[in-house]
């Protein structure tokens, strides 16, 4: 019977018939049903469908993943991986996305395969102990590209398997990229993009962004959200800064919230094929586009924490082949809403549950 109202629920969202959709999900979430806690997690999460309410969400998913929902238990070795409890916890996420393989969700499977390193094998519990978290860490030497502002490049910092995979993941989700007030203007950037979501994310995706991060010295909470951009042939995003005008009122809000962007990092994901499509720095004499998995990051602002006007800086458009690009813009502090007492509770580990109830 609930299994049936589950069904009739997404049945009723895909009509676009979403209030009566939401309130037979929530009823059926209410009652213990895993896969609709798990789907009512996932909107709260996202926000696309309810209003989004991110605690709620996490809880939810949370106790679908304690109830054995093998999509629960994936979503929540991201949620550990993001460092909802107060820190990023890979341990604990990946013992998540083994349980989340060993109850059959197939995509957990391919992500312990893509982060082991292994295409084969069905020994779950061996193939998260073959994630080498360590070594993950281990950063390239950089390459400097520009002293003043600084600009450098971080040859082979994601391996080729992990960026075709970003490849593949975002290739059905493209769509238009949009300026920062949310408006699409082609005069000014002509080409596609994907956000990376917390509902939408992986493992592989929160692995590459901790390791991007990670190149400055912050954790993943620090940056906004992931995106992959697009480029055909001709498409381009026209000369402009990243940084937050503070004498810009649109920019005004983003600033409050979560403070400057003080730097970008861009992960070139192919080069096979692929001709033009260079970063340009007009103003600096300077043009660059790396190989596959090759990062390039620089500061947006000065020592002072002001924005740098040299910074200017363009995508040109591929001449032959489609460029993809992975563009982390890193914040200088976290935004507000990631220290909810529920959230660090539900997410610790049972001896830090207990030492945080005592």
């Amino acid at each position: 019977m609930i299994d049936s109202r589950h069904e009739a629920a997404l049945a009723l969202l895909a009509q676009g018939r979403r209030d009566e959709g939401v309130q037979m999900l929530r009823q059926a979430a209410r009652a213990g049903h895993v896969p609709s806690m798990t789907a009512l997690g996932r909107e709260l999460l996202s926000g696309q469908i309810v209003r989004a309410d991110t605690e709620l969400g996490i809880l939810l998913i949370l106790d679908a993943a304690k109830r054995g929902g093998g999509e629960a238990c994936a979503i929540a070795a991201n949620l550990c991986a993001w460092g909802y409890s107060g820190r990023p916890d890979w341990p604990r996420a990946l013992d998540y996305l083994q349980r989340a393989a060993e109850l059959g969700f197939q995509p957990a499977r391919a992500q312990l395969r893509l982060l082991s390193g292994y295409q084969a094998g069905i020994d779950w519990k061996k193939l998260r102990r073959a994630v080498d978290a360590a070594a993950w860490w281990k950063l390239p030497p950089r390459v400097t590209l520009c002293e003043e502002p600084l600009i450098q490049a971080a040859p082979g910092l994601i391996p080729p398997r992990l960026c075709e995979a970003l490849i593949e993941l975002a290739r059905p989700r493209l769509a238009p990229a949009k300026l920062e007030g949310g408006d699409v203007a082609y005069d000014v950037r002509h080409h596609s993009s994907v956000a990376f979501l917390l509902a939408d994310t992986d493992l592989v995706v929160q692995a590459v962004h901790d390791r991007v991060c990670a190149l400055v010295g912050v954790p993943a909470v620090r940056s906004e959200i992931l995106q992959l951009l697009h480029y055909k042939p001709g498409d381009f995003f026209a000369p402009h800064h990243d940084f937050l005008d503070p004498g810009y009122d649109g920019h005004l809000d983003g600033l409050s919230q979560q403070g400057q962007r003080n730097h970008t990092i861009l992960v070139y994901l192919n080069h096979e094929g692929l001709e033009g499509g260079e970063t340009d720095f007009p103003e600096l004499g300077l043009r660059h586009r790396g190989k596959t998995g090759d990062a390039l990051l620089w500061r947006n602002v000065d020592l002072a924490g002001q924005p740098d006007r040299r910074t200017l800086h363009a995508g040109l458009p591929p001449i032959r082949g489609e460029k993809w690009v992975l563009s982390v813009w890193v914040r200088d502090r976290v935004p507000s809403g990631y220290d909810d007492p529920r959230i660090l509770t539900a997410l610790a580990s049972p001896a830090e549950q207990a030492k945080r109830t005592n």
